[in-house]
């Protein structure tokens, strides 16, 4: 029995080192595909704005080099209330820190890859962090727009 410990070490680790990669991997590939044909539209302090046809919805990407991602003619829509909504739900996510928490929870997800109770919070936290950003877009907002953004 006491031989098995090392095995069980060096499954845990390489199972973590897998899953390592394969989040950078995906996120790379991810970035790469939004930014491929992007172009810019604006700046938000230090975020940038792009339209690319890889955006369906609007998305928030990048801790060092952060990016809001739009999707084609995006801030030339008519609805402006409902853009600048939805636009402010991307930047509450940069702002709010999301995206380094979301960083720091992939590192604990790694650490506990082979645990289904890991992954289930993983999915809790996301969720959690929608609504708070939702919270965030709306805080001091009227009836109006609140119902708008539902």
């Amino acid at each position: 029995a006491s031989g098995l410990g090392p095995v069980i070490v060096a499954l845990w680790l390489a199972g973590a080192g897998a899953f390592v990669v394969w989040r950078v991997i995906g996120y790379r590939a991810m970035r790469r595909a939004l930014l491929a044909q992007a172009v810019p539209v604006g700046e938000a302090g230090r975020i940038r704005l792009v339209e690319t046809p890889a955006a369906t919805s609007p998305v928030a990407f990048g801790v060092l080099a952060p990016v809001i991602a739009l999707p084609p003619a995006f801030m030339a829509l008519h609805d402006r209330e409902a853009r600048d909504l939805a636009l402010a739900h991307e930047l509450a996510h940069h702002r709010g820190g999301d995206l380094l928490a979301n960083l720091a929870g992939q590192a604990l997800l790694a650490l506990h890859w082979f645990n289904p109770l890991a992954w289930l919070a993983w999915r809790a936290m996301r969720r959690d962090q929608e609504a708070a950003c939702d919270a965030r877009v709306l805080a001091g907002r009227g009836r109006d727009e609140r119902v708008r953004y539902a």
